[in-house]
């Protein structure tokens, strides 16, 4: 199949699917039922839902509150807002973890293998403001305090919801296993490929740099970073 038509219906499929991902009744049927989709949904036996739009750290934030919390059932990386819904719905305990658009978005366009930055900026401007009503219900998290200081995040969730969830121990000397099992997850899923390396890389950001140029050219971009703020400012993050 010609690569400009393959990358066009893999922006159509993944719009679907997150068009889809903010209506939980209907994602939850559709989406979520299926095989891996179920193993990361959130139910009612879930423990707490970390969800974001994708590249802005939901695999460290996972891999990380995982270290010492080994028994949680978390619902995430389905990168839609229902699940946060859900969450909410099922009075659960959401991070909702952000990271400003030229990064994020740049991020998954590489990811994607994709030169719409219309439609990617558009895609991260509906799932946070799918989630604008149940901010008050979520910690919001972003991209710098999740991978610097995610012990913080878990003590405001233990605050916030009256759980006791583990802080992470030593965790700036286990940084080294975090990052080698999300090397690990990238192998698995992804067969090892730089464009979906979850951890910094050099080469990546300099074709990260490109795109974000084309990003901030759009009429959308603004629009982006103005819900971006919105979530952030006095949030705590």
């Amino acid at each position: 199949m010609n690569r400009t038509i393959a990358t066009i219906l893999n922006d159509r499929k993944y719009y679907l699917h997150a068009a889809i991902g903010r209506h939980p009744a209907l994602y939850y049927k559709v989406y979520a039922r299926r095989y891996p989709f179920s193993e990361m949904a959130m139910r009612e036996d879930s423990d707490i839902c970390i969800e974001g739009f994708p590249r802005s750290a939901n695999s460290y934030a996972v891999v990380a509150f995982k270290l010492d919390n080994a028994g949680v059932k978390p619902g995430h990386h389905l990168h839609v807002p229902a699940q946060i819904i859900r969450a909410c719905q099922l009075g659960k305990p959401a991070i909702v973890v952000i990271r400003e658009p030229q990064d994020a978005v740049a991020s998954f366009l590489i990811f994607q293998s994709s030169v719409n930055a219309a439609l990617y900026l558009e895609l991260y401007i509906d799932f946070y403001k799918a989630l604008i009503p149940y901010q008050k219900q979520v910690i919001t998290a972003d991209f710098k305090t999740v991978t610097t200081d995610f012990n913080s995040v878990i003590f405001r969730v233990n605050q916030k919801y009256g759980t006791q969830f583990n802080e992470i121990k030593n965790l700036e000397q286990r940084q080294d296993k975090i990052f080698g099992r999300l090397k690990e997850i990238n192998r698995q899923f992804f067969g090892g490929r730089l464009q979906s390396s979850m951890i910094p890389d050099k080469q990546r950001e300099k074709i990260k740099e490109q795109v974000r140029q084309r990003l901030l050219k759009s009429p959308r971009f603004e629009q982006a970073r103005q819900i971006y703020r919105s979530f952030t400012e006095g949030s705590g993050v």
